[in-house]
């Protein structure tokens, strides 16, 4: 590979990934830093990735660093776990050590990461309603399809279909179904130019749907136009509930096994996967990585709050059992549970890197 090739590479897919990825764990590591610093807790290090510090600098009394291993970040808080660093040790009664705070403050603490991430997703999907547009045009036409036959090219904007205007998906397919197997006129535009092709519409013998053989910029969103603020707001807000309410009953269908193997495997993703998703969403537009994005956030912001230890939601099973209790697991109970549940997270890891693979070699 050439180095010319070799920065394409870099830029196409690399950076993308980098830049949504660490914006998702920088925002999630503030989460925890700023509701750790409100309720007074020293905070000895804020880290993104693992590994070797690249750079580090030390501002106040917490150090800040930028790891090898961009796979992740943390927060050092004081009285969290062992120290390490004899520099980091505070007293066991110390008003600034995390365990001397109440449980209710220490469950904010751990929470905030995961709702942070919520919170973005949310954010980035207020500037996609209100500050992005969505061509309606033909993103690919499928191999011996009418619409190949016809003419019809990727890039050709959407217009009319004999003569009734479309503006996106649903109003294209609506008028499609209205002609099964007749000839529809497609008007298009292309290079500036408005042309009209006679395509022959057909109905699909497994789905009965009337088709040309095209996929749209976008699906679903392609011909979106921007909203007012006030109404960007409330969609919003609507698709981040929505997508992680499906995402909650996805995750219980897994556990009851209402949900099928073969959707399990063909949905879940690794860091390759993730890369890859990225890279092309990138590549397609702004809107569709903003859309990538804020749906990342929302899949990573639930599956931190699973009940796993070595997980936020394992902090927060933890803390739960101590306000149950009225005193906290015994701190060799505790470790043997973080020890299981990084053993299955490592499993996990191996397994959707392997899923990764298959699908990018087949």
């Amino acid at each position: 590979m050439s180095l010319l090739a070799l920065w394409d590479w870099f830029l196409d897919w690399l950076a993308p990934f980098a830049v949504v990825f660490g914006a998702i764990v920088l925002v999630h590591e503030l989460g925890h830093f700023l509701v750790a610093r409100r309720f007074g807790v020293k905070v000895h290090e804020f880290a993104i990735g693992f590994g070797r510090a690249l750079v580090q600098w030390k501002r106040g009394e917490t150090r800040y660093s930028v790891r090898v291993f961009p796979l992740g970040g943390f927060v050092k808080l004081a009285g969290m776990d062992a120290a390490v660093d004899p520099q980091e040790e505070i007293a066991p009664d110390d008003p600034r050590s995390f365990k001397t705070k109440p449980v209710w403050q220490r469950m904010a603490i751990i929470a905030a990461g995961p709702v942070a991430n919520f919170f973005l997703a949310f954010v980035l999907l207020v500037v996609f309603y209100a500050g992005v547009t969505v061509p309606f045009a033909v993103a690919d036409v499928l191999p011996g399809s009418a619409a190949e036959a016809a003419g019809v090219l990727p890039g050709d904007r959407i217009v009319a279909v004999n003569g009734q205007p479309v503006s996106n998906l649903a109003e294209l397919s609506g008028t499609l179904q209205r002609y099964p197997d007749q000839v529809v006129h497609l008007t298009l535009e292309r290079d500036g130019r408005e042309l009209e092709l006679p395509v022959q519409a057909r109905r699909d013998p497994e789905t009965g749907r009337v088709l040309i053989g095209i996929t749209v910029m976008g699906g679903g969103t392609a011909g979106k136009q921007r909203l007012p603020l006030g109404t960007s707001v409330v969609r919003a807000a609507r698709d981040t509930l929505d997508w992680t309410l499906s995402l909650v009953r996805w995750l219980g269908g897994i556990i009851t096994g209402a949900t099928p193997v073969e959707q399990v495997r063909d949905s879940l993703s690794g860091p390759i996967g993730i890369v890859v998703g990225v890279g092309e969403s990138a590549q397609s537009g702004i809107g569709y990585l903003l859309l990538f994005a804020a749906v990342l956030n929302v899949n990573l912001g639930l599956v931190n709050l699973l009940p796993i230890p070595v997980l936020d939601g394992g902090w927060l099973l933890f803390l739960l059992i101590e306000a149950i209790r009225g005193r906290p697991l015994a701190p060799e109970h505790q470790g043997m549970a973080q020890f299981v549940g990084l053993t299955l997270l490592l499993f996990l890891m191996v397994f959707v890197v392997y899923l990764d693979l298959t699908r990018l070699f087949g």
